[in-house]
């Protein structure tokens, strides 16, 4: 930063959760250090191009399946008189005579099956010949007593299509159809996403059930719907599992066959599995073909002795019985039949009895039968989760309904990281590629014409002034040339320089001239026949104000260079300052513009205000959060710096913060501690924010690109240090790894104590959980475990390792105690060289106070 005042003094060592001893990060990136594909990128892509593809079929499917999950019971309570019939004291139809009755009435039908009741009041079902492509055949309910065909249930129409839309999406071909494909392949596809999804969120640490269930409610935009996404579908996992294992039952017959060998070691009885594209009727009461067969209508044979031999042996304690009918004389009848008393969607057992004796020639108990067969016999109660009991049933319909909250966040998401723009470039003060315009006739000659222009810049402020002083003095007919200071060559520098420098801290100068300073600068150089001026930027509060602006106009001085006027030191922005600058520019050619007035402050509110760590030794640090009032809320990226003018002091300049947040979260955030003077009145903007102004109340907040603290472009590793409320600056690059699912980050953190001072503990498990972070390291100084450039130079090999692979190294906190010491702890791991060899590359930046 410039050395404008931040009054976010960071603390000692680092805050998390709990401390967790660091390793080689297990969890692949997502991309390599140079963008190359990695195994997890591949997953990645397939999750989501799966999810916008067949996310809507399986949103579809989810909510037919929850509509159906109580059908059975939502008809019987709106079709009395259909479903129900009124008890009476005759005694009801043989089964030949309700199929004659119900032949008399449906002549154009074939009956294929007949469903009887034990309870007096329960209508009989007749089903009928004529399904389509594995669907079942049209159903009738029938009086017992009179065989009267009573009309079709209030309701069945309806979960008649929801049915349809639920196993072929009510397309053409039914059962047989391309429809029945796209399910198949969306229940593949839920699979996929159950193991995928889990994969792509393991959490660092398993064991913690928060980083498992915990769902983020605090959170907001993109942030909040990861978390619906992620932890709501961490809740329905084993749920999705089942109904995906289950679903296939229905849409391969392959599949079919090898799930019976695999659980009964015998393959699929021909009669047993439904025909192609079908499934067998809710709880196996013949909603569906039971045993479909050609021949003679069955109902040229008789079945009332097999009936009158199945009640000899079983009596009444059955619930229902399916009757279905032999196709042929001779053939014996099969009765599958419910124990009274067994729940609802239990498997049914079974009897094949001699149609014309009415003795039985075999039993089948479902309660005598092997787990796997059992299983067989309950496919479709344990898609539904009835199998579980009416919890189970419960749980499993709120689950399918849930469906579409997983399409619907996974296309927010999606669209929201194609909306996400590129880093926001600086601003270049209006130069264009325009030919320059013809020069004034008053400009004064130069004896040579060429025009430099260095800027030395650590938040971008000194560099928007560069291309703002080129504008104007394009516009004049001056054709400047705009470098960098690090890259300024003194054996080829003529004509005219003009510096624009900013100074950082006590004096220093920006990071990306370091170097510059430390070796060209150490001795004049031969700069006889330059002319040149210096706008130096700083602030007055500090004692080596405008410092190394001087270091540069002394040091152009000494090396023999001609001063064209003193140097214009801006104080904190100073508009009279930057005034006088472009006065000057005025005489050197440039054109007349309007003055580089500051941007304006926005009216902003309190919105929250937390305290991060009660009973630290240190002082109060609070997470703030402010909220526009009169404007929509501004674009800014991740390192960016929001200025807060104190309206407690009306003489005093503004405060610069660190955002912690991203504009997606629909919010702006920073963290304060609260600083104490040392005649014990509280610190003049950190006092103000943290005490004086009232939630709720206005705030004036300007907003300021930071460039210099901006996220790499390519998605490489990245190393975030920093101290105290220096998390700030590193939460928003956080925030935005997270949103663009890069992953392969290394915190390195330090604050006071583990127990008060755990400043965002639950972002930092997120982060872990979803691989943002790959390895944390959280030091306590009060704990005995020293500072974060100790715990820095301890793993000096992995620093190299990460570096090798093309890590970014981003550091936020105090200047004059974390920064320096992490400085020197990587120029000892690195090398001085190598280190101002990543500075000048962008690999090493700092935004320090």
């Amino acid at each position: 930063m410039t050395s404008v005042t931040r009054e976010q003094a960071g603390g000692g060592a680092a805050a998390g959760p709990t401390p967790r001893v660091s390793g080689k990060g297990a969890r692949l990136s997502l991309r390599g250090p140079a963008g190359g594909i990695t195994g997890r990128w591949v997953i990645y892509q397939l999750h989501w191009f799966l999810g916008i593809t067949l996310g809507l079929v399986l949103a579809i499917m989810g909510v037919t399946g929850a509509a159906m999950s109580f059908e059975d019971e939502i008809m019987r309570a709106l079709s009395p008189g259909v479903i129900t019939v009124a008890e009476r004291a005759a005694p009801v139809l043989s089964p030949d005579a309700l199929m004659a009755r119900v032949r008399e009435q449906r002549p154009d039908k074939r009956i294929e099956g007949l469903v009887l009741s034990a309870r007096k009041d329960e209508a009989a079902r007749v089903f009928f010949a004529g399904g389509v492509g594995g669907n079942r055949g049209e159903r009738a309910y029938v009086d017992p007593y009179e065989g009267t065909v009573l009309g079709r249930a209030t309701g069945e129409e309806f979960f008649g299509f929801v049915r349809q839309l639920h196993r072929w999406l009510a397309l053409p071909g039914n059962g047989d159809g391309v429809g029945r494909q796209i399910t198949g392949a969306a229940v593949s596809a839920l699979l996929f996403f159950c193991v995928s999804g889990l994969y792509l969120r393991w959490p660092r640490r398993p064991l913690d059930w928060r980083a498992w269930l915990k769902l983020d409610t605090g959170a907001r935009g993109r942030a909040f719907l990861w978390s619906l996404h992620a932890v709501i579908g961490t809740w329905v996992l084993l749920v999705y599992l089942v109904i995906g294992l289950t679903g296939l039952w229905w849409s391969y017959d392959w599949y079919r066959d090898g799930v019976v060998q695999l659980l009964t070691g015998q393959p699929l009885p021909a009669r047993e599995g439904p025909p192609k594209g079908g499934r067998e009727g809710k709880g196996h009461e013949g909603r569906g073909r039971e045993g479909g067969r050609g021949g003679a209508e069955a109902a040229t044979v008789s079945i009332d002795a097999a009936w009158t031999g199945f009640l000899a042996k079983q009596g009444d304690h059955f619930a229902l019985a399916m009757l279905n009918p032999p196709g042929k004389p001779g053939a014996p009848t099969r009765i599958r039949y419910r124990l009274a008393g067994a729940p609802a969607d239990q498997g049914l057992d079974e009897m094949m009895i001699d149609t014309a004796t009415g003795a039985v020639m075999s039993e089948s108990r479902y309660q005598d039968k092997k787990l796997g067969a059992q299983l067989i016999a309950n496919v479709l109660s344990i898609h539904r989760g009835a199998y579980f009991g009416l919890g189970g049933k419960v749980v499993f319909m709120a689950a399918a309904g849930a469906m579409p909250l997983f399409f619907v966040t996974g296309l927010m998401l999606y669209l929201d990281r194609r909306r996400k723009k590129k880093a926001v470039r600086l601003a270049r003060g209006g130069v264009s590629a325009a030919t320059p315009a013809p020069a004034p006739a008053t400009a004064p000659a130069a004896a040579d014409t060429t025009l430099t222009i260095a800027y030395a810049s650590q938040t971008g402020t000194a560099e928007q002034l560069a291309w703002r002083t080129a504008g104007v003095l394009r516009d004049g007919g001056l054709a400047p040339e705009v470098v960098p200071l690090a890259k300024l060559d003194p054996q080829a520098l003529r004509g005219r320089l003009l510096v624009v420098a900013s100074t950082y801290g006590e004096g220093e100068p920006p990071d990306d001239v370091r170097a510059y300073a430390r070796k060209r600068m150490a001795a004049p150089a031969a700069l006889a026949g330059v002319e040149y001026a210096v706008l130096a930027l700083g602030d007055r509060q500090y004692e080596t104000f405008c410092g190394f602006g001087r270091a540069i106009d002394r040091w152009l001085a000494d090396s023999g260079a001609t001063r064209l006027f003193d140097p214009v030191l801006v104080d904190d922005g100073n508009a009279e300052a930057l005034h006088q600058w472009q006065e000057r520019l005025r005489a050197l050619g440039a054109a007349a513009a309007p003055d580089w007035a500051p941007e304006a402050y926005g009216r902003w509110r309190l919105a929250e205000r937390r305290l991060l760590n009660p009973g630290s030794p240190g002082g109060p640090a609070y997470h703030l959060a402010l909220e526009p009032l009169d404007q929509p809320l501004p674009a800014w990226a991740a390192g960016d710096i929001a200025q807060i003018l104190p309206n407690n002091d009306a003489t005093a300049h503004h405060r610069d913060y660190s955002i912690a947040s991203l504009p997606a979260d629909g919010r702006l955030d920073l963290l304060v501690r609260q600083q104490t003077r040392p005649d014990g009145s509280l610190g003049l903007g950190s006092g103000w924010l943290t005490a004086g102004v009232a939630v709720g109340a206005e705030v004036r907040v300007r907003l300021r690109p930071n460039p210099g603290f901006h996220a790499p472009a390519a998605a490489v590793p990245m190393i975030l240090i920093g101290a105290g409320t220096g998390l700030a600056g590193l939460r928003g690059h956080l925030k935005q790894r997270r949103a663009r699912r890069l992953g392969d980050a290394w915190l390195l953190f330090g604050e006071r104590g583990g127990a008060t001072d755990a400043f965002h503990a639950g972002d930092i498990a997120a982060w872990q959980a979803d691989g943002t972070l790959a390895r944390v390291d959280l030091v306590y100084s009060r704990d005995g475990q020293g500072y974060v450039q100790d715990r820095l130079a301890a793993q000096a090999d992995e620093v190299r390792a990460w570096v090798d692979r093309g890590a970014v190294i981003y550091v936020c906190g105090s200047l004059h105690g974390m920064a320096p010491g992490v400085d020197s702890a990587l120029e000892t791991i690195l090398g001085r060289e190598r280190l101002d060899a990543l500075t000048a590359e962008g690999r090493y930046r700092r935004d320090v106070y």
